[in-house]
């Protein structure tokens, strides 16, 4: 949804699934490592797009340095 949202040019509206999408993998991916890590890995990498693409590049960075 995030993506299409974006493709749209409604990047705001993207960012809300994009940040949807991340909870609920890191919570997959506590109980459940090897399957989820590299889908929450792509899901923060498309969240870091959305917020660069809004100007939010400080919030980007810090998905890329593990601070959120």
């Amino acid at each position: 949804m995030a993506h299409r949202f974006s493709a749209l040019g409604r990047r705001e509206e993207a960012l809300a699934p994009a940040q949807q999408a991340v909870e609920i993998l890191r919570k997959l991916a506590q109980s459940n490592p090897a399957a989820f890590l590299p889908d929450l890995a792509t899901s923060l990498n498309n969240l870091g797009i959305f917020l660069s693409a809004l100007g939010r590049r400080e919030d980007a960075l810090a998905l890329t340095q593990g601070g959120r």
